[in-house]
């Protein structure tokens, strides 16, 4: 790990922060819904995972068809950034 790579804890815990507030939205916009059965979600959730374990940069955007939505999902490398989840209309 160079100096300036993001830590595995912050990976972590930043990865957390992220899943958190999109289960928040998606709730929000569908109460009936859980979370996790949207399409779009284990993507995310994927890409998530992948970037914690290896902390490899990551940037995309991910499809949620029900929902008339994307995710724009940034996963950085460098400790000077954060990972951001903007989750938008088309």
């Amino acid at each position: 790990m160079t100096k300036t790579e993001k830590p595995l804890k912050d990976r972590l815990s930043e990865g957390i922060h992220l899943l958190k507030q999109l289960v928040e939205v998606l709730v929000k916009q569908n109460p009936s819904v859980e979370a996790k059965n949207v399409d779009g979600f284990d993507e995310v959730q994927a890409a998530i995972s992948e970037w914690t374990k290896t902390g490899k940069a990551w940037d995309g955007v991910i499809e949620f068809p029900g929902c008339q939505r994307y995710a724009e999902l940034s996963l950085p490398r460098s400790a000077a950034l954060t990972a951001t989840l903007a989750f938008k209309r088309h």
